[in-house]
């Protein structure tokens, strides 16, 4: 009777110490447990360790959210992803387009967390979402490196940071062999017209163009002084001053992928009297970039912008 008491006892203990180690190397975290960041525009923020209900309120987000197994319960009215993500959120409920979105669905979807952008538009939402006691991250996506970082918050957000690992290497990797090929070779003068037939500006070296074209070498005519144009992304289009400044390339981004509209555009720059004696318009050297890499943020297809970009650039180095 003993020893069948004693072998019960052995087994339990065995059991418990069992549960006990497999505890320890698998340890519960507490998705409640909440934590302060700082975002784009400054905000201190207490968002959950790892939100359960995220809604993201534009394309360029949504794409990196979803590349590092992040899963959403909102998201943005727009065609401005790639097919992968498309079909990944088909069935997801939308929130409206990026500068409007709806408030009322919003909150409707009880989120714990909302990633949107440090642009007004999204400002305005902050004063209903703190009464309604929901966290909102505004995000700046105007470079290179803000993709590489927000992959790794996202990363640690998502509980899968060697996933945001993975894409981030294949990143780097790819924009490090576009750079080395591409080393110590005269850049084209450039000019990135940004806008729509109704309003046309030019891009800095703080959008996300002209930070890619900045990395490749170019100069670009958009910048004033000697800081990249300041704190401005854009500035006004000036005919006269593109006239004077002469460049040897011109870049086009419009908002829409629309052809009518692109072809409306093409056509409203090309009657101003100063666009026909431009070198760029002379050697044919005018570029439309296309929508679903310049009109937003590309998130993990950055490789194939800066590919597109040196191939206009450079294209002896393409050819070989």
């Amino acid at each position: 009777m003993n020893r069948i008491t004693s072998g019960i006892i052995v087994l339990l203990l065995a059991v418990s110490g069992f549960f006990l180690f497999r505890g320890q190397s698998e340890p519960v975290v507490n998705q409640s447990t909440r934590y302060s960041v700082t975002d784009s525009a400054g905000r201190r923020v207490e968002i959950p360790h790892l939100p359960q209900r995220v809604i993201v309120l534009n394309a360029s987000n949504l794409e990196l959210f979803y590349a590092v197994g992040g899963k959403v319960v909102g998201r943005p009215t727009t065609e401005a992803l790639p097919q992968a993500v498309k079909d990944a959120v088909q069935q997801i409920p939308t929130v409206g387009i990026t500068p409007n979105p709806n408030i009322e669905q919003i909150i409707g979807l009880k989120p714990d967390l909302i990633l949107g952008v440090n642009m007004p538009f999204h400002h305005n939402l902050i004063p209903v979402l703190d009464k309604a006691g929901i966290p909102i991250l505004l995000q700046s996506l105007d470079n290179y490196q803000q993709i590489i970082d927000t992959l790794r918050f996202y990363g640690e957000l998502t509980g899968k940071p060697d996933q945001a690992d993975v894409q981030i290497n294949q990143i780097q990797s790819r924009y490090e062999d576009i750079m080395n090929h591409n080393k110590d070779r005269v850049a084209p003068k450039v000019v990135v017209v940004w806008g729509s037939p109704e309003s046309f500006n030019m891009a800095t070296s703080r959008s996300f163009s002209g930070d890619l074209l900045k990395r490749l070498g170019a100069v670009n005519i958009a910048d004033q002084g000697d800081d990249g144009g300041g704190q401005m992304g854009y500035v006004p289009l000036s005919m006269e001053y593109v006239a004077k400044q002469n460049p040897d390339m011109i870049f086009l981004i419009t908002h829409s992928s629309d052809e009518k509209i692109n072809e409306k555009f093409r056509n409203e720059l090309a009657n101003h009297p100063a666009w026909r004696g431009l070198k760029a318009v002379e050697s044919n050297q005018v570029h439309h970039l296309p929508y679903r890499l310049f009109a937003v943020n590309p998130g993990t297809q950055v490789g194939e912008a800066l590919t597109v970009l040196a191939g206009f650039l450079y294209p002896e180095v393409t050819k070989q």
